[in-house]
């Protein structure tokens, strides 16, 4: 190349005599000790050329000063502590191109949801993001449940990243029935209003597009904008290969397992098979989950779980744990989400108990399994604040049990008949969803399950639950022909144990209860009486004011409770604008400072949604509403709001000279 100069860097610290040392070593290509660089020149170049240090990720991420600060930000101890195993997890993290994409969603329009396919890397992205602002002096607060959490810690002079992983996957059943999907919309809307907050949420595809599908709401509040979906196709081979090389770098592996990689450059054919999966890979280099496995058998190992990923956990499962380890598992994973420890064992004994179930061979003590089980297959979390809940240690763990049982009709039936839980119902529509089970079987499980409570006189579960057990059988179409008593039985129970108690679900059974001359109109109107005041979402209002609309106006006290149940939605909607108006939609259609067209359109909305919601408004109604928000704050801070500074562009095409992906293996 004949350069007219050389420049060596190097990220050890170099003394004065060492670079006297190396320049002599280095003579003629080095003239000058000033064209060596240590770990301290570096640092100094890096002080004044901060927007490169913010650009280059892991410069950064390792800081001490500014670990500190992330670790001291935190608003919650679960935030910390989740912010600190983000940390330790970091060195795997390998900054690809949906890294930049992502950012610049998150940078302009305040919300950021990253979609995709189960183990592709949606968290680990997610948790990156929410790093990369915490640099820049935002708290951070992870939700673990409910939206509630971030709306009580929301803080709208303070820069705040709100974190909320796997949304719909662990809170779908509250959002099937439209909670949780109205509240996740406004508070989506709610940051997109102010410049000093972000959020960043996680689906899995599929769930988020049933949720589209199922959940009006989500459909029609245009979030399609804040997606960003990761396909393992967009990573390049070099992006693979950093991935697979950090994963053995800080595995632990013995070395007689790394060089099983890099004999014949075995390196390679991971990078290149069609299954290649980031979670797989943390999974196959995992030094913990190797005991039984010698060096010997580690290439063949790979090749299976590569082949099969979702055998990962067959031999675990299957040949380390007897039935009633396995039959714990099996019920986490029916539930769908984290459950209190407590109803997990009255859950499992229930199931032990069964007639069908006493050819179980095993241990059978729960406590005993439970201890057993927590750090391989399921994690067990201690909380000051309320009793343990107990969760699958990886969620790859729930996609293959689900696959396993699924042609099980008999396990999934007794499964759920003893979890009892209301997220339980929601495993049915998920099988559904993702094709694993016809909409025949899952309306053939359900009417099992009636038949049950029926005959156990509905002991033990709630009226949410059965409530929700008949919105899952309506949507197998098992409403259109009923043709067995457990149907009105249980409509019956949730007539009597549902006062004060209704959810969206119980007002259209009720309805359906009408229509099928099951209930009387007395008996409808005394339910709606008695759960006005529990119509607090948009979903529940409307089913309230459907179930009020099919009962016959001369029924007695119809036209008090229609007052009352009016002047309720219309106290509720003024107390809680926001949560039911779009003001972004209406403001969005006129221009700045034109304040009367903005109003004009204001009131347009109003109207709309208050007849959306099944009530029969005058002009005096809409104008009371109006008049409950703050119009001019709300004006000036639609127009205000706006992101900028973190709109950066991607790095520029890389130029390969050189075969990266050897250069990167290269073992010296």
């Amino acid at each position: 190349m004949k350069p007219h100069r050389y420049l060596l860097a190097v990220s050890n610290s170099l003394s004065r005599a060492d670079k006297k040392t190396i320049c002599r070593a280095l003579t003629p290509h080095i003239v000058s000790e000033s064209d060596i660089y240590g770990k301290e020149d570096l640092n100094d170049l890096l002080k004044g050329k901060a927007h490169i240090e913010q650009r280059h990720y892991k410069l950064w991420l390792h800081s001490s000063s500014v670990l500190g600060y992330i670790i001291n930000s935190a608003i919650l101890g679960r935030s910390a502590f989740s912010l600190e195993e983000i940390i330790r997890s970091s060195s795997r993290y390998v900054v690809t191109a949906n890294h930049q994409a992502a950012l610049n969603i998150l940078a302009k329009l305040g919300v950021v949801i990253i979609t995709g396919e189960p183990g592709v890397g949606k968290t680990t992205l997610a948790d990156h993001l929410c790093l990369h602002y915490v640099a820049q002096d935002f708290a951070y607060l992870k939700v673990a449940d409910d939206i509630r959490e971030a709306e009580s810690a929301f803080d709208p002079e303070k820069k705040q990243v709100i974190y909320f992983d796997d949304f719909l996957g662990r809170n779908y059943l509250d959002a099937l029935r439209g909670h949780e999907g109205s509240h996740i919309t406004q508070f989506i809307r709610r940051v997109a209003a102010n410049k000093n907050k972000r959020f960043v949420l996680t689906s899995r595809s599929t769930i988020l597009n049933q949720g589209k599908f199922l959940i009006d709401i989500l459909e029609h509040s245009n979030i399609h904008r804040n997606e960003y979906e990761i396909k393992i196709q967009s990573l390049t081979e070099l992006d693979k290969a950093q991935i697979l090389y950090n994963h053995i770098w800080h595995s632990g592996l013995d070395n007689e397992y790394v060089d099983q990689l890099y004999f014949d450059r075995r390196y390679r054919q991971i990078i290149g098979h069609k299954n290649f999966n980031p979670r797989l890979i943390s999974l196959v280099t995992d030094a913990t989950r190797l005991d039984a496995c010698p060096p010997a058998d580690y290439w063949k190992y790979i090749v299976h779980s590569l082949t099969n990923p979702s055998q990962v956990w067959e031999n675990p499962f299957v040949a380390q744990h007897d039935d009633f380890a396995r039959a714990i598992i099996f019920l986490v994973v029916l539930n769908g989400h984290a459950i209190g420890e407590s109803t997990l064992a009255e859950a499992y004994h229930r199931f032990i108990a069964l007639r069908d179930n006493q050819h179980l061979h095993g241990r059978h003590e729960f406590q005993s399994n439970i201890r057993l089980l927590t750090g391989s297959f399921l994690n067990r979390a201690i909380s000051s604040h309320g009793p343990s809940a107990i969760d699958l240690f990886n969620p790859s763990i729930g996609d293959y049990v689900l696959r396993r049982y699924a042609g099980d009709l008999i396990a999934l039936r007794l499964g759920l008949q003893s979890l009892r839980t209301l997220r339980s119902t929601i495993t049915l529509v998920s099988l559904q969803g993702d094709g694993l089970l016809s909409s025949a079987n899952a309306k053939a499980i359900c009417e099992a399950l009636f038949e049950h409570f029926t005959v156990v006189r509905f002991e033990a579960v709630s009226v949410a639950y059965i409530s929700a057990l008949f919105n899952v059988y309506k949507r197998c179409d098992g409403l259109r022909s009923p043709s067995y008593s457990a149907l009105g039985e249980a409509v019956i129970f949730i007539l009597n144990e549902g006062m004060g108690e209704a959810t969206d679900d119980s007002f259209e059974v009720i309805e359906w209860g009408l229509d099928q001359l099951i209930v009387t109109p007395e008996q409808a109107m005394s339910f709606v009486s008695a759960n006005i005041e529990q119509a607090e979402s948009p979903t529940k209002i409307r089913a309230m004011t459907s179930l009020l609309l099919a009962i016959p106006d001369e029924t007695p006290g119809y036209d008090q409770n229609a007052q009352v149940a009016k002047e309720h939605v219309l106290d509720l909607v003024s107390d809680c604008f926001s949560d039911f108006i779009d003001v972004d939609s209406a403001f969005s259609r006129v221009e700045y400072g034109d304040v009367q067209a903005a109003k004009s359109e204001l009131t347009k909305l109003v109207e709309r949604e208050l007849v959306d919601l099944g009530i029969d408004v005058s002009e005096d109604d809409i104008g009371r509403v109006v008049d409950s928000y703050d119009f001019d704050e709300g004006l000036y801070g639609y127009f205000e709001n706006s992101y900028d500074g973190d709109d950066r562009e991607a790095d520029g095409p890389r130029m390969h000279a050189v075969d990266e992906i050897e250069d990167l293996f290269d073992r010296g």
